[in-house]
């Protein structure tokens, strides 16, 4: 973990940040492995790089998990229930390997789809097939526009091998119900304090650490992926949004991290991955390290803006945790990634290492035991490169002494100093809201988020103005806030509070 020097300017960091980088845990039929194998073999293996084997790694501060949580639905007449055993398996699991790698902060571990998580039954349903006599002309040719929207992946038009037919997206509802299993999965790990969204432009999390100095934006890279359309994207949206926030993340000296699932090479004749030209996004968004998965082995790639300014971005693929023989590529086996980042005040640049871990030859799919793996095609087992430390600029490098007092539990210190800044920040109200809820200094709550921002400052104050028997405010809220059907369940129940002392 951490030690810190403190200061006014800036945090000491003299250790490593290390990062569980897992991917691709869907099961499959024939090679399963039960959660209570999995994490003991994770348990042994951590015991091992980290006390036994000559180069040592750093036990995780963070994971991440970059899709494909669950197999999906091989049986149309019970996907549902298949669906949900699968998501309840994965869930049991994330929860017992946030216990033991994580004192079971749930904070501290990034989850994103990958295109299993996509349900086909509902792209299927939600689609309906082209008449030929539309699709052609009059010398009985297909009229080019069809052509040439079955190939673009934002078009509702597409295109069946499997009939030979064009189809067409006809009920969007119901097509962005594709990660309804998902999200409800997500609401659950996360114990509805994080809401996975059905619409495409919001499909994306920022999860910030202060403590460690990072900010992990998270996207869903299945836009308009289904059972007819195999390509991997990003919504716009969810990038210009992002980058958006992240511009005051940057602010703040954060080292930012992109997950995402899809690869962003592939072989020819393959549509399964993403576009590289996304990495261009990401590089202009300042986001220095990526992690995906999708391909099932580890490998390293670098991506750089232009041949002038050298921005660039280093992306981290993992190899499969779950996958089987049949989903392995030839000559990998299972793997996992550790990442690890080192600080060091006195250099300009930080170090970043990529470890593999590998299931062994004589091990078996249903008991695995990890080693030191492979990089790609090398021998190597581990790598270090060297990126751009970031720098913290304005008020946002005031708030590092904040940051530490709340780490430190000196929540009324830290408020004090928070009401010295810019109570329009959003770092500032962030922050506050954290040391309020530990202080439960409800009044206090009235006063600052009297026009809530965030999910989270709605809550606060709805809790607030109900601990405090503040009718007024409590119709106060509930007059601004009429009927959104958006608002999250957490909101809604204490709306559903708020009414029921009311009456």
């Amino acid at each position: 973990m951490f030690s810190y020097l403190i200061s006014t300017n800036q945090v000491r960091m003299t250790k490593t940040i290390s990062i569980l980088h897992i991917s691709d845990l869907h099961r499959s039929p024939g090679d399963e492995v039960s959660n209570a194998a999995l994490l003991s073999s994770l348990l042994n293996d951590k015991d091992n790089y980290r006390d036994s084997e000559p180069k040592k790694i750093q036990e995780p501060d963070l994971i991440i998990v970059s899709g494909d949580i669950i197999r999906g639905s091989t049986d149309p007449d019970n996907s549902d229930k298949e669906i949900e055993e699968q998501y309840k398996e994965a869930n049991d699991f994330l929860n017992d390997l946030c216990q033991h790698f994580l004192d079971g902060d749930k904070d501290r571990l990034v989850i994103i789809p990958g295109n299993h998580d996509i349900d086909w039954k509902y792209s299927k349903e939600s689609m309906k097939k082209i008449d030929s006599k539309q699709v052609l002309d009059d010398s009985s040719l297909v009229k080019s526009h069809y052509l040439k929207a079955a190939i673009n992946q934002h078009s509702n038009i597409r295109w069946s091998w499997k009939d030979l037919s064009f189809y067409e997206i006809d009920d969007l509802e119901k097509y962005n119900r594709r990660l309804e299993a998902f999200s409800r999965f997500y609401s659950l790990f996360y114990e509805n304090k994080k809401i996975y969204s059905l619409n495409p432009e919001e499909q994306y999390e920022i999860f910030d650490y202060p403590y460690f100095n990072l900010t992990v934006v998270a996207y869903n890279s299945c836009y308009r992926n289904d059972h007819l359309n195999f390509v991997g994207d990003v919504h716009p949206n969810c990038i210009a949004n992002s980058n958006l926030k992240l511009r005051e993340y940057k602010k703040r000296g954060r080292l930012i991290l992109a997950t995402w699932h899809h690869n962003i090479k592939g072989p020819p004749y393959e549509i399964n991955y993403m576009d590289s030209s996304r990495l261009k996004n990401f590089i202009d968004a300042g986001i220095s390290l990526g992690f995906h998965g999708h391909q099932h082995k580890t490998e390293i790639i670098h991506e750089f803006s232009d041949v002038v300014e050298q921005k660039k971005i280093t992306v981290f693929s993992a190899g499969t945790l779950c996958g089987g023989q049949k989903e392995l590529p030839t000559g990998n086996n299972r793997q996992y990634n550790l990442v690890e980042i080192i600080w060091n005040n006195e250099e300009s640049d930080l170090t970043v290492i990529l470890n593999t871990r590998e299931k062994t030859e004589t091990s078996s799919f249903d008991n695995p035991i990890w080693k030191a793996g492979r990089i790609d095609s090398n021998l190597i087992s581990y790598h270090a490169i060297k990126i751009t430390k970031p720098k913290s600029q304005g008020v946002a490098a005031n708030l590092i002494e904040v940051e530490n007092l709340i780490r430190d539990k000196e929540y009324d210190t830290a408020i004090e100093e928070l009401l010295k800044f810019d109570l329009q920040d959003i770092f500032v109200r962030k922050y506050l809201a954290e040391c309020i809820i530990q202080t439960e200094r409800f009044e206090l709550a009235l006063e600052v988020f009297s026009e809530p921002m965030t999910d989270e400052e709605m809550i606060i104050v709805l809790n607030a103005a109900i601990e405090l028997n503040n009718r007024t405010k409590m119709l106060e809220i509930k007059s601004a806030i009429g009927n959104n059907s958006l608002l999250s369940p957490i909101v809604k129940e204490l709306l559903g509070k708020i009414e029921a002392i009311i009456k």
